[in-house]
């Protein structure tokens, strides 16, 4: 346990500073006509955790890519040279640029300005954007909810093992804390699951890749470690699965000497649940969900496979994926890399559930986005 006056325990029970500028969604777009810069990923993740959360329906979408004025469901959208804005508008809107390449930001930014916007934001500026699948509301539970499950926070925090897991993890805590983002410690994205730095020690051999996309993380996997032994690839979402299935298709006999790939999801039990799409990505299991998914248990569909590494990425079902999987970790104690920022409380959470099944796993904490995306807990014996 920490000392009362250890850094965390002063994070935990010091009111937060006041941000230099306003960082949530209430006090940045509510009430104002939003006009988005970014019609790639980046529109899809503020779609997800903004727009859809907040009902907010921008008025149009900007792209310098739009050859000619269209539609994007039924929102217009067309290049900054094709928009003439309503000097009424400019004077009340907000213009969010959803774009993630920072080398950019500048010129899209005096774009904007040339435009006649005033107030112009970036998307991972507001901080419900980082609360990914936490529930609509969370925003206002504020520094109290962490403070009360400070004991429970702090025997996830004196598991990490070095102390650069301790300063990620600190600010990540730091970002939901003060409810503004906070620069977080990070690796680069090519490192994310196979980390330079992190002595995993069973290796890759046996590989379980849950929440697999269109295989992004197999082409990694396979340009660090060539060709394995076993691969088992799960993946819910059926456009993506079909890019997964051509990517296992294209390097036939390449990636392992065996090679299975699930169209399921991965949960505690075999159970068909309502899904929601997110356009490739951000899909996630949800009651407001538009189909059907299947879902199982690793340790009901693949008792034998005896894996020597698991990675979940999986929109914050992976407390779920762990329970479903506990026979096999218990039994083969393999390297572990689960992503942990779906939900703020998965942050301590489940390195505390994962430490209950294997109390000698040692654990390890890694960011490769300078936000609270993509934090992956590693657990190693």
């Amino acid at each position: 346990m920490n000392a009362p006056d250890s850094p965390l325990r002063r994070l935990l029970h010091t009111p937060p500073a006041t941000p230099a500028a306003p960082c949530r969604v209430a006090d940045v777009l509510a009430g104002r006509p939003v006009v988005v810069y970014g019609c790639g990923d980046g529109l899809i993740t503020f779609s997800v955790f903004v727009l859809d959360k907040f009902g907010i329906r921008p008025e149009v979408c900007l792209d310098a890519k739009f050859t000619a004025p269209t539609t994007l469901g039924d929102i217009p959208a067309m290049a900054p040279a094709d928009y003439r804005p309503d000097p009424a508008l400019l004077d009340r809107a907000v213009a969010v640029v959803t774009v993630g390449k920072t080398r950019f930001h500048a010129d899209i930014f005096a774009t904007l300005r040339g435009l006649g916007f005033t107030r112009i934001v970036l998307a991972s500026d507001l901080y419900e954007y980082h609360l990914s699948h936490a529930p609509a509301g969370f925003e206002q539970l504020g520094q109290t909810w962490f403070a009360e499950r400070a004991d429970v926070i702090e025997r996830a925090y004196a598991l990490l093992a070095d102390a650069k897991s301790r300063s990620v993890f600190e600010a990540v805590l730091q970002t939901h804390v003060a409810q503004m983002p906070v620069p977080i410690p990070r690796d680069p994205l090519e490192h994310q699951y196979f980390p330079h730095d992190v002595p995993l020690a069973a290796g890759v051999a046996r590989t379980l890749n849950c929440g697999a996309y269109d295989g992004d993380t197999v082409r990694q996997l396979h340009a660090r470690h060539g060709r394995i032994e076993a691969l088992a690839c799960f993946e819910p979402d059926l456009p993506n699965f079909t890019r997964l299935r051509a990517t296992l298709t294209e390097h036939a006999g390449q990636l392992a000497g065996t090679v299975m790939a699930f169209p399921c999801g991965v949960f505690d039990d075999d159970v068909q649940l309502r899904f929601a799409g997110g356009n490739r990505i951000n899909s996630t299991l949800s009651d407001d969900g538009d189909t059907v998914v299947q879902c199982v248990a690793l340790d009901h569909v693949l008792p034998d496979f005896r894996p020597t590494f698991i990675n979940m990425d999986i929109e914050g079902a992976e407390p779920h994926a762990l329970r479903g999987a506990r026979q096999l970790i218990r039994a083969n104690r393999p390297d572990l890399a689960i992503c942990v920022y779906h939900h703020p409380a998965h942050l301590w959470e489940i390195a505390l559930q994962i430490h209950a099944l294997v109390p000698d796993y040692r654990f390890y904490l890694r960011n490769y986005t300078g936000f609270p995306a993509e934090t992956v807990l590693y657990a190693s014996r």
